[in-house]
Parts: structure tokens; sequence; C-alpha cells
């Protein structure tokens, strides 16, 4: 495929699709009432399909502009030292913030969504905000900067959901704080590592301790 040289317009407008994209998910899954087989297609299409494919596609077509390629941070193997700590602080603070905060353990998972969770949303999210957004970016702002900013951009792609699951204004602005905390630092293990893996497996970690308790 040829390359194309990447242009902010280009960026813009590629969140706009993936904006849309969770958008259409709110809308379909928790707004229509339709049955547990079709939410979980949907939300699958969205993850697998829609959102995976389209971040490929642009980081291959753009390869020439940005600082890491697509064969590089998916064949970069995992760093044990960053992954490890940071699994093991996933892990207690949300224990921590289980018997600080819960009423009990009650989990709602399913299977499909222990399939969603686990083998889904890490690699894929991870793959559209810092194997494509943090990566596009940073050919503008800078590496620092880039993380800055797309995790502004991963904490606004939450907002359909937040609002029209009826958050209060508290509660969205410290969830916004905390997420947009996860972002700068899947940003951090994804340009220390170089590679879509580590803040992978660590995003998908903490989706699923937060989930199960």
């Amino acid at each position: 495929m040829k390359t194309k040289h990447l242009r902010i317009r280009t960026v813009i407008i590629s969140y706009l699709v993936f904006f849309a994209g969770w958008t259409l998910r709110v809308v379909c899954v928790d707004l229509s009432g339709m049955n547990a087989f079709l939410s979980w297609m949907t939300e699958f299409f969205i993850h697998v399909v829609w959102w995976p494919l389209f971040a490929l596609f642009l980081i291959k077509r753009y390869s020439n502009d940005l600082n890491m390629s697509l064969k590089e941070m998916f064949t970069t193997k995992p760093k044990l030292k960053i992954l490890l700590p940071l699994l093991a602080f996933a892990l207690v603070y949300n224990i921590v913030g289980f018997f600080i905060n819960s009423s009990g353990y009650g989990t709602k998972m399913k299977l499909y969504d222990l399939i969603i969770t686990a083998a889904t949303v890490g690699i894929f999210e991870e793959s559209v905000f810092r194997g494509w957004f943090l990566n596009a970016i940073s050919v503008f702002a800078g590496e620092r900067k880039a993380n800055l900013i797309s995790s502004a951009l991963f904490v606004l792609i939450h907002y359909p959901g937040w609002i029209f699951a009826g958050y209060e204004f508290k509660t969205i602005a410290i969830t916004s704080l905390s997420v947009y905390a996860l972002g700068l630092i899947f940003g951090w293990v994804f340009r220390k590592n170089r590679s879509i893996w580590t803040g992978a497996i660590l995003h998908s970690a903490w989706d699923l301790i937060t989930w199960v308790l």
C-alpha cells in the first residue's frame, strides 16, 4: 500500500469516526434494550472489526511518518520489569478500593463480557489510542505532549456511555481523572516498551479486576 503524508486533520477525522463507533455502541447496547446476544455482537463488531481494522489501516497507511511502525509495536515483546509491578499495583489498588467502597462482592460479568474484556478490549483499545493516536499526534507535538492529548481523547470517548448512563457531574469528573491517569500510564508504558502488548495486558487486567470486584 502506498503511504501518505500524515496531516492533523486526518487525526481529527479519525477520532470522530472512533467516537461515532462508541456512541453507536451506547445507543445500540445500552439504550435499545436489545437481547444479550445482539448486544454482544454489536460490541464485538465495534471492538474487533470497526476500531482495530480502521486503526491498523491508518497505522499502515501513514507508517513512514509515525515514530513507531506497525511491525515494531506488535513484534516487540513485553518487558516484565515494567509489566509485573504495574499488574501488582492494579491488583492492590483495586482490592483496597473494593474494601473501602464496595457494599459486597456481586459481579454481573457473563461469559461474553469476559471474552470482550480479556480478549479484545486491551489489545484493540491500545491499538487505537496508543498505537494510532499517541503515535500520530507525536508527529506534531512530540511523545510527551502526545501522551497528554491522546489520554484526554481516551477520556472523552467514554463520555457518551457515562452521560447516557445517568452519571452525575461529580461522578463524571472523578471518573475522568481516574481514566486520564490510566491513559497516561498506558501511554508511558507504550513509549518505554515500544510494544502494544505491555499496555494491552495491563489494560485488560485492570478492566477484569474492576469488573469482577
